[in-house]
This record gives structure tokens, sequence and C-alpha cells, in this order.
């Protein structure tokens, strides 16, 4: 999950400063195994992430509906391919990555009765 979370129809402000409702936990975590054949390399890789409501004295939420914390479990499968660059040190690499989250609604009172969704997982990757 990323640092920063925007929920849409929800302001968290103090005078003018505008905040975001959603701060990074230290729960979090992942994990990933693969295999590697010549250049190409193919990953299982799991995460956990939760997000807490923000706290910042002074600043009040408009409406306040935003859940106490929200959590977000992922499963993808990767697949990378490893540039060979003769005489180099480094070995670049490119990836993409396709799979599934579940994610709990980030609002206090769910709509419909929906408390969480399952929903697409996709990444891109490049490094060395």
């Amino acid at each position: 999950l990323p640092l920063f979370t925007k929920i849409e129809g929800i302001e968290y402000k103090k005078a003018t400063d505008i905040h975001n409702p959603l701060k990074a936990s230290f729960i979090a975590g992942g994990g990933a195994f693969g295999y590697k054949m010549d250049d190409i390399r193919v990953d299982v890789e799991g995460l956990y992430s939760q997000l807490n409501k923000n706290d910042v004295t002074g600043a009040a939420f408009n409406p306040d509906t935003v859940a106490d914390s929200l959590t977000a479990i992922s499963g993808l499968v990767n697949v990378y391919y490893d540039i060979a660059i003769e005489d180099m040190p480094i070995t670049p690499y490119v990836g993409v990555g396709v799979g599934a989250a579940y994610i709990s609604t980030p609002l206090k009172d769910a709509v419909n009765d929906q408390k969480s969704k399952f929903g697409f997982a996709g990444q891109v990757k490049a490094g060395v």
C-alpha cells in the first residue's frame, strides 16, 4: 500500500492544511519465492499491509466516516527478464506481475454491508 491514501468525499483538515486520512503503520510485510531459468525468473509474492486512521491534533474529518484501520493482502505471480550485458558487473531486469488483492473498506460503516472486496493486482518492475 502506498504511503499516501486518498478517500473520495472525505476531507481531513486543520485550518487550511489538508492531511492524509490514513497513515502507514508498522504492521506490514511480504515475501516471495521463485525459480530462475537462464535469463527468465518467475516468483510468487505475498504482501500484507495495514493503514491506521491518522491522528493529527486539531484536525477534523468532514464527514467523520473513516474506519480505524484498513487492511490489504495481495498475492502475485511475477515474471522477470534479466538483461545480460557483456562485461557489466550488474544485471538490469524488467518484470511484470499479476494477481489478486483483498482490501477492507476504509469507511466506518460499509456501503451495502460490504466490509471487504477482492480485486485485480498488478505491478511493473525494473531494476539492477
